[in-house]
């Protein structure tokens, strides 16, 4: 063999061993993975700005990568000069070319470096952007089935402009949406989205293995908003998490951004208002003798949602409770949503658990039949509590 043969195979080989390094490399990153995280015991003492809790996730497939935090930016409405939500979805195209990582960038379309391979093992990963700042990344094994055929996902605003928003989603892919404040489009809205988005979103969710989750999660500083979340089994409220400042696990976090975007990439269908009556800014209660049953956010959208696919009836009604409404305690700025006005003034309404009588001034009352017993099907005695200066 002539010398220069031998130099020609050899980069031959070369050149082949590299592709075939390439597709291993590819090939082990499939999967899913979360940044090892520091255990600072000091966090409390430097507590984190509204919103800024954004726990680093990343997975991969054959050709698409998924941010968990999403691809979204906020961008300036050239009419109203408002800021408007530009939300791209989490999953996009990516490439692996030697020990660097290409993504699709969603907004422009453009191929960027994102990073660098810095060590990859079976799994651990560290990847780096500029060989000084390095993101460690362990592989995420655990799988968790759905426990819930239903979710609804309620934020509350805070002193700012976080949306307000609400929405539930079931197995049978059923969406029904409200856009309160800081959101486009405002109003009641419902739609069918199709299987995989649905599927998505549950799954999400199901990694986060919320019976195992606390019920209640909070930040140390003022000004966040509220993530309330509940969950429906079969008709019924299996739980319902408060998480304020989003202090809650990162698999939980990972799972609002699907969820708490969709309604901006889906098509949505507007209702009525006032069918049924729903209060703006304030949730429902229960009162009964001296004692009162608070519902959360979502748990009231939830009752809503209930009757508004009920039967209106004209059955006498024998109330065992007075319904009142609470404000929105952790959203404190002015009514963002004005130009939503109701169509009859409502005097009150009354409820047995199962009957929902809606009176109002100089109109007619309606009578909502839910099939079942809203309060003995999702709570207990010992949710009502006494009463306050403040309800």
């Amino acid at each position: 063999m002539t010398k220069l043969k031998f130099i020609y195979l050899f980069f031959i080989l070369l050149a082949s061993g590299c592709k075939t390094d390439n597709k291993n490399s590819e090939k082990n990153l499939i999967g899913e993975w979360s940044k090892i995280e520091k255990n600072n015991s000091d966090d409390f003492l430097s507590p984190r700005p509204p919103g800024f809790n954004r726990p680093f996730g990343i997975g991969f497939t054959d050709d698409k990568i998924e941010l968990f935090n999403g691809f979204k930016r906020y961008d300036q409405d050239s009419v109203t000069g408002n800021r408007q939500l530009n939300y791209k979805g989490t999953f996009t195209d990516y490439k692996v070319k030697n020990d660097s990582i290409f993504i699709l960038n969603p907004f422009n379309k453009n191929w960027e470096f994102k990073w660098k391979i810095k060590e990859q093992l079976a799994d651990n990963l560290i990847l780096t952007n500029n060989d000084t700042s390095l993101i460690k990344l362990q592989r995420i094994k655990e799988r968790k089935d759905n426990s819930f055929d239903q979710i609804i996902f309620s934020s509350s605003g805070c002193y700012g402009f976080c949306p307000i928003i609400d929405i539930s989603i079931n197995n049978k892919n059923k969406i029904y949406f409200q856009g309160e404040g800081y959101v486009k489009p405002l109003g009641f809205y419902e739609s069918l989205i199709d299987s995989i988005k649905t599927d998505y979103i549950f799954s999400k969710f199901a990694k986060a293995n919320i019976d195992s989750l606390k019920s209640d999660y909070a930040v140390g500083h003022t000004d966040d908003e509220s993530i309330i979340t509940t969950f429906v089994k079969n008709g019924q409220i299996i739980k319902t998490i408060h998480d304020y400042g989003k202090a809650g696990p990162k698999e939980l976090i990972w799972a609002y951004v699907p969820i708490q975007n969709l309604y901006t990439q889906i098509e949505l269908d507007n209702l009525a208002n006032d069918e049924p009556f729903y209060p703006k800014l304030h949730y429902y209660t229960f009162e009964k003798d001296s004692k009162i049953l608070r519902l959360e956010k979502s748990e009231s959208f939830f009752l809503w949602t209930e009757i508004k696919n009920s039967k209106i009836v004209n059955t006498k009604l024998n109330s065992k409770y007075n319904i009142g409404f609470r404000g929105n305690y952790t959203y404190w700025g002015a009514d963002p949503n004005e130009k939503r006005k109701h169509q009859y003034e409502l005097d009150k309404i009354e409820s047995d658990g199962k009957l929902f009588k809606f009176s109002f001034k100089n109109q007619k009352s309606i009578t909502y039949d839910l099939g079942y017993n809203f309060i003995e099907r999702n709570f207990k005695e010992s949710d009502f509590k006494k009463k306050t200066k403040y309800d």
